[in-house]
């Protein structure tokens, strides 16, 4: 685990360089370019907007008004995590020319996915503010001083989304079947996770607590209370955003040490 993170810091001049590296190729020969990272994640608001804020839920008073802004709270952090860990578990093959020379940190690839989409997250953040900003104007309490947590939480997720990437990049080197069954796995993960729906919307109060299991739930109602709210989130939400990163990361990167030697052979 510590040897890992020392590698990753050791050679983060790389790193720096193979992010750039990504998002220009990224958005090479695009006409809208890096626009097309907000792009996306507004058709999705506006899609779930309609079916979930006006055509299944249409009733008001519900405590989800302006829907969209609690959309945006769960959702864009949601992309930048699922779409990090789908393409960092093909990373090492998509990177197979670095990857077998010997003097290359194979752990780098799965970290640039990782990375180049949070700069796709950030690139977002002026449209998040300025939704919040209209929410304001609306009468919303959205927002407000509880946005300068905003980067505390994506660091604490950061660990997160990485550990994961580093294991998913390895075992899919090993089995060609882990691609699948992560597309598969997100899918489900993504209506497991309180994005589209609130924790009080669940029929069984009992169920409410085992949400939090899911580690992509805490940080979702974290981003909700700062972003949707305006509030800072309770205690137990930091610890568990701290436990489920440090156990991710820790987990991510002794697979990835165990599975190292074999990686270049098999990516």
């Amino acid at each position: 685990m510590l040897e890992t993170a020392r590698r990753s810091l050791r050679f983060r001049n790389l790193l720096t360089t193979l992010t750039r590296r990504e998002i220009q190729a990224r958005y090479r020969g695009s006409v809208l370019g890096f626009f097309w990272s907000l792009f996306n994640p507004l058709l999705l608001v506006l899609v779930y907007s309609v079916v979930f804020g006006l055509i299944l839920t249409p009733e008001r008073g519900s405590g989800l008004d302006p829907y969209p802004l609690f959309l945006i709270a769960g959702l864009f952090p949601w992309i930048w995590a699922s779409t990090s860990l789908l393409e960092s578990t093909v990373s090492l093959q998509a990177h197979a020319g670095l990857v077998r020379k010997a003097v290359f940190p194979v752990e780098l690839p799965p970290l640039v996915a990782v990375l180049s989409n949070l700069v796709h997250l950030l690139f977002a953040l002026p449209i998040v503010l300025l939704a919040l900003l209209v929410g304001r104007i609306l009468g919303y309490a959205v927002g407000g001083w509880a946005l300068l947590l905003f980067p505390l939480v994506v660091v604490l997720q950061l660990p997160l989304v990485a550990g994961l990437a580093l294991a998913l990049a390895a075992l899919n080197a090993l089995f060609k079947d882990v691609r699948d069954l992560v597309s598969n796995l997100l899918t489900l993960t993504f209506f497991l996770t309180p994005i589209l729906y609130p924790v009080s919307a669940l029929p069984w109060p009992e169920a409410r607590p085992w949400m939090l299991l899911n580690p992509f739930a805490p940080f979702t109602l974290a981003y909700q209370h700062i972003l949707f709210h305006g509030t800072a989130p309770p205690v137990y939400l930091w610890l568990l955003m701290a436990l489920d990163s440090t156990v991710a990361w820790a987990l991510g990167a002794w697979i990835f040490s165990r599975l190292r030697d074999t990686l270049v052979e098999m990516a």
